[in-house]
Order: structure tokens, then C-alpha cells, then sequence
């Protein structure tokens, strides 16, 4: 985003704030501005975001209430630097809406998925120092479901997506070429027509969300095996978290923790609804080849690892080989 753009959409963000903030009750509880790159179309994500809510305000008990703003307020790739300067406090995302920004959060998605084991050997910490020097601080990074490719059409006879064009951003490339597809840049909100009219072959796309986006009526294949996870990450306003007491701090970080541990049990069971939901519809599974479905997941993590070695520096690079040196590397869900 450059400053051009960036001026006018905190200015946006901040007048709308100052209308919100002059409603609230005089001696309300501490309330926190929660910003989220999903609204009601994504209806896993909003579930997420909703449990991540339920999960703060009773752990504060009672000292912290969220007001929640979606991509309505601030475009979905746009909302790191809006919490990074303060106009939110707090942000609900997957570090691959602000890539462009710092790739550091997406190497989180090639890490095994046990929160503990995040916590335990010390790569949650390093990502926490990254965003800290954006002014951010880190308080969740919970395993989110994975990833799947819709087509249009049946699969190439060798079992892979040869030839076919597939809707990626820079997250799906290398996976989507080692499948021997070209992936075509496409925003979000182009992708069912671009499927409908055959301008693509097929989609990656999560598991969860395939139904509340009407992916089935375009789609004639779910492609398995599922790959890769998603990220559930919980932002702060670095000076929004040092300016809360030592007890609200504490209790923010086992909200925080409380929601790594439960958050992937409230998507997966979306994701396995679409699933079901879709084959009844017409749309059944359909298998990669041996060889690409057991290593796919290869593919994806060095995709993600190539990507934040080139635009994240000596950082992300020290982050990468620390997942590899400890054997954190993800291989599945």
C-alpha cells in the first residue's frame, strides 16, 4: 500500500471510530477495536472471530469488551499498518493478508501444528519478536485447516492439474506449479465468475468457506489430498498492550492460548460440513497421483519458505532454518 492510499484510509478508519466511540456507555469496560479482513461471506473465519471474542472477554472477566470491525472499514490486504498505528487495537487474520508487509507470519503455516510444541521450542517467541518490531504484539497463532483445489473439469489423466489455469496468489504458486498447472493472479472476489465462464480451470481455495461462497454450483471436483494450514493469528497494538496492567496482560496471553488450543476444532468442523455438503451436491473428491499427494505438502512449505527468504531477509531466513534445524517442519494435518 503506498503512503497516497494509506493517508486517506486511516483518516476513513479514524472518523468512523470517532462516531463508534462517542456512543459508548461513560464508564463501559476497557473496550478494544478488533479489525478482521472477513464479514459474513467467509462464515468460518466469522465463527473464528467470534469464538476469539467469547474467549477474551471471559477470560478478563469482564474488564475487556471487543468491538469488532470487518473488511468493510479497511480492505482485507490493507489492515496491518491501520493496527500497527493504533487507529485498532487488536487484529484477527492470516499472516497471508499482510505478506506485503512482512512474510515472517506465513512461515508459521509450515510449522507442525501443536500449539505447545510452538511455545515449547521457542519459533513462537522468534515470530513474537518479528511483529513486536512492527510495533505489534503477538497473542495467538493457532493451527487453522488447510487448503484444496476446485476444477471445473476432471483432473489430467496422470493425476496431477497439468495444463490447467488455477486461481492462486503467491501462497499457492510453487504448489500449484509443481502440479504442472500455471496459477493466474485473481482477486477473491472474481474467482466464481472467472470459474463460471472458464477464464480458470480450477481454484485453490480453504477448506472451510466453500459453501457460504456458492463454490459448488461452479465447481464439478474437490482435488484431495487436502495441503497446507492456514494461520489463525492474533494481533496487538504493540502501545494498546503496554499501556494494559500486568494482570490484563496476563490475561490477554491465556486468552490467547486458550484460543491456539481450541480455534482449529470450530473451523474443522465447517470444513468437514462443506465437504459433506458438496459431495451431496454433485461435487465429489477426487485424488491426486501417489507422488504428488504425499508430497504436496513438501511443495507448499517450500513455496512459503522460498517466498520469505526473498522478501524477508537475514530474519525470516533465521526463523526458516531454526523450523528446519528442530524439526518443526509441518507434514500434514
Amino acid at each position: 500500500m503506498s503512503r497516497h492510499t494509506a493517508k486517506p484510509l486511516l483518516a476513513a478508519a479514524w472518523a468512523i471510530l470517532a462516531v463508534w466511540a462517542a456512543a459508548l456507555p461513560a464508564h463501559a469496560a476497557q473496550t478494544l477495536r478488533l479489525l478482521m479482513p472477513w464479514n459474513q461471506t467467509s462464515a468460518g473465519n466469522i465463527a473464528v472471530g467470534n469464538h476469539l471474542i467469547k474467549v477474551i472477554e471471559e477470560e478478563a472477566g469482564g474488564e475487556i469488551k471487543i468491538a469488532k470491525f470487518d473488511n468493510g472499514v479497511v480492505p482485507p490486504f490493507e489492515q496491518l499498518e491501520p493496527v500497527a498505528s493504533g487507529v485498532f487495537d487488536l487484529h484477527y487474520t492470516n499472516p497471508a493478508y499482510h505478506a506485503g508487509d512482512t512474510p515472517i507470519g506465513q512461515i508459521l503455516d509450515t510449522v507442525v501444528a501443536d500449539a505447545e510444541k510452538r511455545h515449547a521450542s521457542g519459533v513462537w517467541d522468534m515470530v513474537d519478536k518479528a511483529y513486536q518490531k512492527r510495533n505489534l504484539k503477538m497473542l495467538a497463532a493457532g493451527a487453522s485447516t488447510g487448503f484444496q483445489f476446485l476444477v471445473r473439469s476432471d483432473i489430467s489423466p496422470d493425476g496431477t492439474l497439468k495444463g490447467m489455469k488455477i486461481r492462486s496468489n503467491p501462497a499457492y504458486d510453487g504448489t500449484i506449479r509443481a502440479l504442472g498447472a500455471a496459477p493466474v493472479q485473481l482477486p477473491i472476489g472474481e474467482v466464481y465468475t472467472s470459474m463460471q465462464s472458464g477464464l480458470i480451470d480450477g481454484t485453490a481455495f480453504p477448506v472451510h468457506g466453500v459453501v457460504s461462497a456458492k463454490m459448488g454450483e461452479v465447481s464439478k471436483f474437490q482435488v484431495r489430498p487436502v495441503f497446507g494450514q492456514g494461520t489463525a493469528m492474533v494481533l496487538m497494538n504493540l502501545n494498546r498492550w503496554n499501556k494494559l496492567s500486568p494482570g490484563l496482560q496476563a490475561k490477554m496471553l491465556a486468552a490467547g492460548r486458550k484460543f491456539e488450543d481450541t480455534c482449529f476444532k470450530v473451523v474443522a468442523t465447517i470444513a468437514a460440513a462443506d465437504e459433506a455438503d458438496l459431495v451431496k451436491s454433485g461435487v465429489p473428491t477426487k485424488r491426486l497421483n501417489e507422488t504428488a499427494a504425499s508430497q504436496i505438502n513438501q511443495y507448499y512449505n517450500q513455496s512459503l519458505w522460498d517466498q520469505a527468504a526473498k522478501t524477508g531477509g537475514a530474519e525470516a531466513a533465521d526463523i526458516i532454518k531454526f523450523v528446519k534445524d528442530h524439526d518443526l517442519v509441518f507434514s500434514g494435518l
